[in-house]
């Protein structure tokens, strides 16, 4: 039995990375050309069973016959993905279900201690657990590479556009920002080209007066569609002070647009995107992130690529399944619809994609437009990168832990309106999250089990057909990772091996951030930061020093598992691994120089001059100062909805929190 599943598994492995390189080739020939490449590949991991593992021709004839059929009937059937894509997507999952059963089997009969099996064993039922979270997010990534045009509308009919223009109450949120960047925010926002709308801009806690007047007096000039609002001691972050700007919205705005401080947006972005909300089930329209400046940043670069692939694939079918969400900015939500879902989350870090989840069970609709019509700032800092790595990773974990019961089928969850298809893809936002978090313990687990095997003299032969397997696997994977950004990112080789070591970068802060959140350590809303920092040189591996020592240590690790073994087998696989994955976890420190030789090339920082000078055009601040009196002005904001002005914010602040 375990000879004829190795038979099997080289067959499929080969016949996958056939596919894969077909899908290089012609991505949209027809059901013929996808059955074709499919038999070609059945022929040649016969001929490679043949050499390797002789003796299992019968099996591995079978392999070919059963991959052979499947992918054929899957190509022609396949309502979603065009027959190439089909062909690969099927023969991946054909791939994984054999190479489960066989690691299963070969466990089962390995001779070895009792240490070293049940390390084994565990490392094994860690990636097992992970697997079906695995499988839904990898058919998110690579739906738009495999898949055939996309079934919903990406942008609006241009007869169509105009036709329904509902007032638009558009928040920007901002704490001790750079005054001259949310200026040019709101300039931008001052020639949008909609009829309707409103533009508060909502100021917490910012202690120091020289960053929010300036922005208060340019809304004055700006007129009356602007209106300042400044609060201290407002709890909650982005979504405590987005929830606090409801109380002082038009009561006539329909629509609530959040805008991020540093975006600047097209004109004709409400034009184009409030249409949709004729629709009254529609609840939020989202378009992409998008960013600007980054050119003489290395770190921009790459990190601006790395961003696209999210907003280009996982974004994309996310709304194919009706499970769009919204990430933040840019982001057009119905306000009855906010209302109903009961306000923005104040203990999440990722209020925003959170909000999809309450809005989808209330049953309203949404929609994700693939055109940017806004760009913003990427972090300039390695640091700043991390951190904002580290609140979109622990953000989901918290969602899913909150609204699990939401996500339980039939009458075992909480009565909602989400389907099973939203259910599936909105838990699977967080699951995937916390299994990145389960399959890092699977290294140093390893790790054990290849020390343990050295210490008692255990010599386990790497079977040939793990090797083609391991071997086939890793190279259709960086295939299809590389024509989604040729494809669907429509990047340049340079450009992706950019994005791919960018997120390599991330590899430890995304582990840290999954595996807090699943113990559920408290954590903190951290803002990124947008002032311009200065050269730090050799200092700036501070900021990536965990990933160095773990990257040395598990090249060490590896070295010496080599040097004490030379016998091979699995202990030489393993320290293969330890090794690609400290390897991983040292593009950290070279993201980190790299962002920061970059500070040299930036052209001069406005923000080295005093903050009023630009923003107002005058030297020396002419406003009151902290600790004076009048200073209590700051916490009044502006009212021109009808509403009193109250001198004590908490006075006025909504109660909203989550229904659900």
């Amino acid at each position: 039995m375990f000879g004829e599943l190795g038979a099997i598994l080289i067959v499929l492995a080969v016949t996958h990375v056939v596919m894969a390189v077909a899908l290089a080739c012609r991505p949209h020939a027809g059901p013929a050309f996808a059955v074709l490449s499919t038999v070609g590949g059945a022929g040649c991991g016969c001929a490679v069973d043949a050499w390797l593992v002789p003796g299992y021709v019968a099996a591995a004839i079978g392999a070919a016959e059963v991959a052979v059929v499947a992918v054929g009937m899957y190509a022609f059937m396949s309502r979603w993905l065009h027959p190439v894509g089909a062909a690969v997507w099927s023969s991946w999952l054909l791939l994984g279900a054999v190479l489960l059963g066989w690691g299963v089997l070969f466990l089962a009969h390995l001779d070895v201690s009792r240490m070293t099996s049940s390390l084994l064993w565990a490392t094994s039922a860690l990636s097992a657990v992970t697997l079906p979270s695995a499988v839904v997010q990898t058919r998110e990534g690579w739906e738009p590479l495999l898949g055939r045009r996309r079934r919903r509308a990406g942008r609006p009919p241009g007869a169509r556009a105009g036709c329904y223009a509902p007032r638009v109450s558009v928040h920007v949120p901002c704490h001790a920002e750079p005054p001259h960047i949310v200026i040019a925010t709101l300039d931008r926002l001052a020639r949008l080209d909609y009829p309707d709308f409103e533009v508060l801009v909502v100021d917490n806690n910012t202690a120091d007066p020289e960053l929010w007047w300036p922005v208060k007096a340019h809304c004055e000039r700006l007129g009356e569609r602007f209106r300042f609002l400044h609060v201290e001691g407002i709890t909650g972050a982005k979504a405590g002070a987005l929830n606090w700007a409801l109380d002082y919205t038009c009561p006539r705005a329909e629509l609530i647009a959040v805008v991020d401080a540093d975006y600047q947006v097209q004109r004709r972005w409400l034009r184009a995107t409030a249409w949709y909300f004729a629709d009254p089930a529609m609840g939020f329209v989202q378009c992409p992130h998008a960013y600007r400046g980054y050119a003489q940043s290395t770190l921009g670069c790459w990190a601006n690529w790395e961003y696209a692939v999210f907003f280009a694939t996982g974004m994309v079918s996310l709304d194919e399944h009706h499970s769009g969400i919204t990430v933040g900015t840019m982001s057009l939500i119905r306000r009855a619809a906010l209302e109903a879902a009961g306000g923005w989350a104040e203990w999440c870090l990722t209020e925003d994609s959170e909000l999809a989840i309450r809005i989808h069970a209330a049953g309203y609709r949404s929609v994700y437009l693939t055109e940017p019509y806004g760009r913003g700032l990427i972090p300039e800092t390695f640091e700043g990168y991390r951190r904002q790595r580290y609140r979109w990773t622990y953000g989901p974990v918290q969602e899913f832990w909150h609204h699990w019961r939401l996500f339980l089928p039939g009458w075992l969850g909480t009565p909602s309106a989400l389907t099973g298809g939203q259910k599936l893809h909105h838990a699977n936002h967080g699951l995937d999250v916390m299994s990145i978090g389960l399959r890092a313990l699977c290294f140093p687990l390893a790790g054990l089990a290849a020390a343990s095997m050295v210490a008692h003299h255990e010599r386990v032969a790497m079977p040939a057909e793990l090797w083609i397997a391991a071997t086939c696997l890793l190279a259709s994977n960086l295939l299809l990772r590389w024509l989604v950004y040729r494809r669907a990112v429509r990047a340049t080789t340079r450009q992706a091996l950019g994005g791919i070591l960018a997120f390599a970068s991330l590899t430890h802060v995304i582990t840290i951030a999954s595996l807090q959140a699943l113990t559920r350590r408290p954590a903190r809303w951290q803002r990124t930061n947008k002032f311009r920092p200065r050269r730090n040189g050799l200092r700036a591996l501070t900021h990536a020093s965990s990933e160095t020592l773990l990257g040395l240590a598990g090249l060490l690790a590896a070295a010496v598992l080599v040097a004490v073994n030379r016998s091979g087998g699995i202990v030489t696989a393993l320290a293969v691994g330890l090794a690609v994955q400290a390897i991983t976890y040292l593009t950290a420190p070279v993201v980190a120089l790299a962002a920061d030789r970059s500070l040299a090339r930036a052209t001069g920082n406005l923000l080295d001059l005093p903050a009023v000078a630009i923003a107002a055009g005058v030297h020396r601040p002419a406003y009151p100062v902290v600790g004076r009196s009048h200073g209590a002005h700051a916490r009044t904001p502006n009212s021109t909805t009808g509403r009193p002005a109250v001198r004590d914010h908490t006075a006025v602040r909504r109660s909203v929190r989550p229904r659900l």
